[in-house]
């Protein structure tokens, strides 16, 4: 290889065949100060020195804070000032902000943890001529590193040597690309040669060229110039950070990318913080509501300033001579001594009210032992309670597959062999049972010479690797489609034992030893979709052994008279969702074969086409082969996860499936959870090409026309995704939205959040929800407005960058349809009756004002005020909150339209918000009229004469808000217990009781403020106008409601032309979750375009590259 391939490269537009896009020049060893980024990483929000300023700017982000703020300004105004000119304000609020900064400290706590555990992670470095341990965060670039067998990758390296003397290794990428499978990697024969003698690393001298930081987890290119010449770097000699090294005693690399740089980090999105939108929607609703407090502030103060004005001569007894005869300074004064009366008006407990309710309602999840996974000890987990009612809003789920939906464990069920169909639906006993078999057929004869040359397939055409465990042989693959064949040979009596120095490979067929040369491998890879090895067996013919897709295989097929019997029996697999591929042999002659191989061989030694030159060699042996047969494979899917598809989406959730797997793997697990079904159509787009995309996308939108009303999926490559953008975007959203399936296949965990935030972006209302299991799909997770992990076989780096974590996909049900939806209904209500209490005890001031002139007088005691949401309206509401329960949780289980509540935003939105408003000013000026005209007019103290103060009234008013509020909650509460009642009681009780200390047992003094109302409680109490006034007023109060919606009823009957409540309900609930009947009518399939839709037959095909590219061009979508 020449350097100037990189040398001459310059300027951003580079071709796509350049070898390395941009520069990162590394002179080994690095000496001096490493100028390169450090090792360690942080995934939190906060550390020491940001968190304060962090937190206080995401409080103040809630515009409840802001008003706060700005009352306790107003109230450090002496000239309008209720409180002395001290803003007492400031205590309520500091302490919300405290225990809100509390919480998110607590749940950022577990991240930095996490960091933490990575950071300190043990590493061997080679330093001063020996392995030196060090800690992850301190290996720099650079640095020579060796990684023992099973541990993990402490940065992105370049791999020097191996303990194999072949310089292969394999490494475990399941918290990369969330595959269990082993992949394996090879050293260069270059630096293997030089440096599998650990000496010879202290002399090594040289530089590194390579492409710099970049988020293609599956690409590498760079150049290493070491004593032993220039050696071309690629993903063959790349080991990524987060993969760990499997069946290899030991590896050597040099550390290219550390910490933030490495590729691992470089896909995964910062933590953020996430509101919900009952939130959002609230933040909108009090600004609605300061400007209605300013409307009356406004009123109030003109009407103040004009009254003066026009009586100062008149009205005498008040002095108005002396007091300030400026207009506009009155006007002020006027204004924001409204402004504070009715400062109330936005309650300062909500939010510490919701944060602990919140925090009380993650506990409950935690604790719910239907989300308890026994086999893993795995209960549920809550990293951000606050987004617990927007579980019961999701419009749109996007789900990994591997780990996610299935086990990853891949089972043998049934096979075709010269046109005969063996296997059952039975299943083996547990005493027959072996790993990844559950093959059931007597009919079936291993020992069938029509047999031998199948299962011998079976047994050779393979990547898999053997350890010995106890004297036990271990499988390990790189497919778990290979883990099941083999297994599946040996259950057969054909045991592949593994391979000899030579790479001989050594079976037991039937407990005879049988050796067979392997010459050569092709592997599988994306464009290829299939498997060749090349073989001698021990008679000295030479055979190729291939599997792959059926539509690969066909073309290259001898004419059969099975092929056609073949093709049946796919398709009866494919439609019970088995994964399939076919099997075919080819025998070559001593000449062929060596033709062949001089040329494979110089196309293993081309550095720069290799990959095209292998496949074209491929394409010379693939052809005129004999089909021996096919197999079929189930993807074991976890329990409940069919059940819980059809319920989602019955429920009107939207589901899309994003995975890294190939397009018919994916479409056969869609099949297997009931996410595609037979007569489902199924419209794809998978071209690589621009044209061929924008094509594909259009045809798909004009054949969901011709489809009408019959249900549609759309299958999408990550390859095609690339190609969707500006008014091409626009159409695919479209298509996406008339499909009640999106999957997408072969997409990178870039891919996965750009899908999601394009919805995001799109449907604005919408809200989404991300769950995975893997490192992959964290970016996906981040990027949705609800994030859920699962605790799998994968590692922990989803859960930790999750919102919530479930151990399996089926507890997905619950924590949406009961936890979600009751936590969405709770919260919802407990929203609006906080500012529903508060306008009711605010309004009867500004009611008040008719009989002050709208002077700012204050009605109420000023510590009995203080102490309303502290003492008389808070308990029965938090109770409610944690605790309320409209229907058993089974009913909510077995019936997906109790979730439309959450969908349709049906308990909150600014109608129902601004209801409860209306309904509060309405009762509080009830209640204002009624106490002053019972008790203030028309009667009095018998031993003066004169009649009741107005403080007697303002007890009384504020005596029925205690009381309107705490039954307001024992209305619509569904759950009664013996404890909710008596703290309804008590809450009204305790009102009565401190009153009666301040104004009636105390003795008089200005700080307790109840001069003007000295025995108030008792004149109250012992009028028997009182108790009249009191049940007028309840039952008058609660009666209109019942009577509004009688009389909606009826109205809406009258403009439905008759139709009955129950008839609107479930046309608004069909509508609502987006359920429909299929069309009657069926549509002519024969005029749709093939090129982009099908029915399914179920095809699939097996293997995995041991690193086959993927896309990760992280600008899709940007």
């Amino acid at each position: 290889m020449q350097e100037s391939l990189i040398d001459k490269i310059e300027g951003p537009n580079r071709r796509s065949t350049t070898l390395v896009s941009a520069n990162r020049y590394v002179v080994l060893p690095v000496e001096g100060v490493n100028m390169f980024m450090k090792n360690s990483i942080s995934t939190s929000k906060y550390n020491a020195v940001t968190f304060l300023p962090k937190n206080m700017m995401e409080q103040f982000r809630k515009i409840a804070n802001v008003y706060f703020v700005i009352i306790a300004v107003l109230q450090s105004i002496p000239d309008i000032s209720n409180s002395g000119g001290v803003p007492n304000i400031l205590l309520p609020l500091g302490l919300v902000l405290t225990i809100s900064a509390i919480k998110d400290m607590l749940e950022d706590r577990k991240r930095k943890k996490s960091d933490n555990e990575e950071n300190n992670r043990k590493a061997l470095v080679r330093k001063n001529a020996s392995w030196q341990t060090v800690l992850w965060k301190d290996i720099k670039v650079g640095d020579i590193v060796k990684v023992i067998k099973d541990e993990k990758f402490p940065a992105d390296l370049v791999m020097l040597s191996s303990s194999d003397e072949k310089g292969i290794c394999y490494i475990e990428t399941k918290n990369l690309d969330g595959e269990t499978n082993l992949k394996h990697k090879v050293a260069s024969k270059s630096t293997q040669s030089l440096y599998c003698d650990e000496q010879a690393l202290d002399s090594l001298r040289g530089d590194i060229k390579c492409e710099d930081p970049n988020p293609m987890i599956y690409q590498f290119q760079g150049v290493l110039k070491l004593p032993g010449g220039i050696t071309a770097a690629s993903s063959e000699q790349f080991l990524l950070r987060g993969s760990s090294l499997k069946n290899t005693d030991w590896i050597t690399g040099i550390t290219i990318y550390t910490g933030h740089e490495s590729k691992i980090m470089l896909n995964s999105s910062q933590s953020k913080v996430k509101f919900s939108s009952n939130e959002k929607q609230m933040n909108n609703q009090i600004i609605y509501l300061f400007f209605m407090q300013l409307v009356l502030c406004a009123f109030c103060a003109v009407f103040n300033v004009s009254w003066l004005s026009n009586q100062k001569d008149n009205a005498t007894y008040l002095e108005l001579e002396k007091a300030n005869t400026n207009i506009p300074y009155n006007f002020v004064v006027n204004f924001f001594s409204w402004m504070l009366l009715f400062s109330n008006f936005v309650p300062i407990s909500l939010l510490v009210t919701l944060e602990m309710v919140k925090f009380i309602q993650a506990i409950f999840i935690a604790w719910d032992l239907d989300l308890y996974f026994e086999e893993t000890d795995m209960p549920a987990g809550v990293q951000s309670s606050n987004l617990n009612e927007e579980l019961g809003q999701i419009h749109y789920l996007f789900s990994d597959k591997t780990g996610t939906l299935t086990c990853n464990i891949m089972e043998f069920k049934k096979i075709t062999v010269n046109g005969n169909s063996y296997g059952t639906d039975l299943h083996l006993s547990s005493t027959d049972k072996i790993p990844h078999v559950d093959f059931v057929d007597s009919s079936f004869d291993p020992k069938h010479p029509n047999n031998f040359e199948f299962l011998l397939h079976l047994a050779c055409c393979h990547t898999i690797v053997t350890e010995k465990k106890d004297g036990v042989i271990e499988y390990k693959a790189s497919s778990p489609d290979e883990l099941a064949l083999v297994n599946a040979a040996k259950f057969f009596g054909f045991e592949f034992i593994g391979r000899d120095a030579d790479q001989n490979i050594e079976l037991k067929v039937f407990g005879q030893f049988y050796k067979v040369s392997l010459l050569n491998i092709i592997e599988f890879n994306s464009d290829r979709k299939r498997m060749t090895v090349v073989i001698r067996l021990p008679d000295g013919r030479v055979k190729v052994f291939c599997k792959g897709a059926d539509t690969i295989i066909l073309p290259r097929l001898l004419p059969d008279a099975t092929i056609d019997k073949t093709f049946q029996h796919l398709e009866n697999y494919g439609k019970v969702g088995l994964r399939t591929l076919l099997i075919a042999s080819r025998e070559l002659s001593e000449s062929e074969y060596d033709e062949w191989n001089a040329t494979f061989i110089d196309a293993m030694n081309d550095i720069h086409y290799r990959d095209k030159k292998i496949a074209e060699c491929g394409e010379r042996i693939e052809i005129k082969m004999n089909l021996l047969g096919a197999t079929a494979i189930e993807d074991r899917l976890q329990d409940g996860v069919p059940d819980t598809i059809a319920f989602l989406r019955k429920a009107g959730i939207k589901v899309w499936v994003l995975t890294g797997d190939k397009i018919e793997t994916a479409i056969n697990i869609g099949f297997s959870c009931n996410l595609l079904t037979q007569e489902m159509a199924q419209l794809l787009v998978t071209s690589a090409r621009t044209k061929d995309v924008e094509n594909e996308v259009k045809e798909a939108l004009d054949n969901l026309s011709t489809l009408g009303g019959k249900e549609t999926a759309l299958i999408v490559s990550g390859e095609s995704l690339l190609k969707i953008r500006g008014d091409l975007k626009k159409i695919f959203i479209k298509v996406c939205e008339r499909c009640k399936v999106v999957i997408a296949c072969r997409v990178s965990p870039q891919q996965k959040a750009d899908i999601v935030k394009m919805i995001r972006d799109f449907k604005p209302d919408a809200r989404t929800l991300s769950i995975g299991d893997g490192a992959n799909d964290v970016n996906m997770i981040t990027a949705a407005h609800v994030g859920v992990g699962i605790a799998g076989l994968e590692g922990k780096q989803a859960v930790r960058a999750s919102d919530y974590s479930i151990a399996q996909f089926s507890y997905l049900k619950k924590l949406l349809f009961v936890h979600g939806r009751e936590c969405y209904r709770r919260n919802s209500t407990l929203i609006c009756f906080n500012f529903y209490k508060n306008v009711l005890l605010v309004m009867p001031l500004f009611f008040y004002g008719m009989f002050s002139v709208f002077s700012g007088q204050s009605f109420y005691n000023t510590w009995i005020y203080q102490l309303f949401n502290l003492f008389f309206a808070s308990g029965p509401i938090v109770i409610y909150a944690v605790i309320d329960k409209e229907m058993d949780y089974k009913k909510l289980l077995s019936d997906p339209v109790y979730y439309k509540i959450g969908l349709i935003g049906e308990l909150f939105s600014t109608q129902k918000f601004w209801e409860w408003i209306l309904e509060a000013i309405a009762q509080s000026m009830f209640i204002l009229i009624v106490s002053v005209f019972a008790l203030c007019d028309i009667t009095g103290m018998k031993n003066t004469g004169k009649i009741d103060p107005m403080s007697v009234a303002a007890v009384m008013v504020y005596g029925l808000v205690v009381t309107f509020v705490n039954v307001k909650v024992l209305l619509f509460s569904y759950a009664h217990t013996v404890f909710s009642i008596g703290v309804i009681i008590l809450s009204i009780m305790s009102y009565y009781f401190i009153s009666a200390i301040i104004t009636d047992w105390m003795p008089i003094n200005e700080t307790l403020d109840n001069f003007d109302s000295y025995g108030a409680t008792g004149m109250m109490l012992s009028n028997p106008n009182s108790y009249i006034a009191f049940i007028i007023v309840i039952y008058s109060g609660f009666f209109w409601q019942p009577m509004y919606s009688f009389i909606k009823v009826v109205f809406e009957r009258a403009l439905t032309n008759k139709t009955s409540p129950k008839d609107k309900q479930s046309i608004s609930m069909s509508e609502a979750i987006n359920i429909y009947e299929e069309s009657k009518e069926k549509p002519d399939f024969m005029k749709l375009r093939r090129r982009n839709f099908y029915i399914d037959t179920g095809y699939a095909f097996s293997g995995e590259a041991g690193h086959a590219p993927q896309l990760t061009d992280p600008s899709f979508f940007k």
